[in-house]
């Protein structure tokens, strides 16, 4: 009897197959109907001529210069960003020293008049959704739960019109819910793992590929072994042992 396989993720797959030398370009391909897009922003490069930056591994990502952004940008379709539980993410911001500081947004499909409703206020909650757009808030997004190849669909999002802003909600209306499951584990123990060095919560949001606000939900929990300090960095809660070595010296 064979032994059952799991079939390759596309998604990663594609990631896995790109060039040595990617750009926002190239990266554009692949995108989607209607599929919101990770913008990566370089702050303080110094001029503005195209920038390569060199990922953990042996591949550039070309980063060009937008005005309006302020900045030096790739962009990314989100299925490639998610896809092997963030795999790219991790390979371009998973590093000791970062030459520029990085800022991750998210940048939503541009709009379709099947999209808009005429009249404000109006909600289409024929479907569930994962991303909420507020009016005079940066895009923000949670993946799937357990999802690997972190796929989003068309279908899995409604959309409402607030104040000109676009708000995506799930059709269930709950005004709250439990952080998700990152690999089949609780969000903040996903989390403890990568802050064995304290990490700014945009990074190690965008490195699980959540929300600031979901991350923080989970931070919250009563079990949560992690805490957000200071300035926006989130580290380990200090044990027992710890704290009395502390008072001791």
């Amino acid at each position: 009897m064979k032994p059952t396989t799991t079939p390759p993720c596309p998604s990663l797959t594609t990631v896995a197959t790109l060039p040595g030398r990617v750009d926002s370009a190239l990266l554009g391909k692949f995108r989607r109907a209607e599929e919101p897009q990770v913008v990566v922003k370089l702050v303080g490069v110094g001029n503005t001529a195209p920038y390569d930056f060199h990922d953990k591994g042996t591949r550039s990502y070309i980063f060009r210069f937008e005005s309006q952004m302020e900045g030096h940008i790739l962009r990314v379709p989100l299925h490639l960003w998610q896809a092997g539980k963030g795999r790219m993410a991790h390979e371009l911001m998973e590093q000791r020293r970062m030459p520029h500081a990085m800022v991750v947004l998210l940048e939503p499909p541009p709009l379709t008049p099947q999209m808009i409703s005429l009249e404000k206020g109006a909600t289409d909650t024929s479907t569930d959704t994962r991303n909420v757009v507020g009016p005079g808030a940066e895009p923000t997004v949670a993946p799937a739960s357990g999802s690997a190849c972190g796929a989003l669909t068309v279908a899995e999002r409604s959309l409402t019109v607030v104040d000109g802003g676009l708000t995506q909600t799930r059709s269930s209306g709950a005004q709250a819910e439990a952080p998700p499951l990152i690999g089949g584990r609780a969000l903040h123990g996903a989390a403890y793992d990568l802050v064995e060095a304290p990490k700014r919560i945009k990074a190690l949001a965008a490195l699980l590929g959540v929300t600031e606000e979901v991350l923080r939900t989970g931070i919250g929990q009563a079990e949560s072994r992690i805490e957000l300090a200071h300035a926006g960095w989130v580290k380990r809660k200090a044990t027992g042992r710890e704290l009395t070595a502390a008072t001791a010296a």
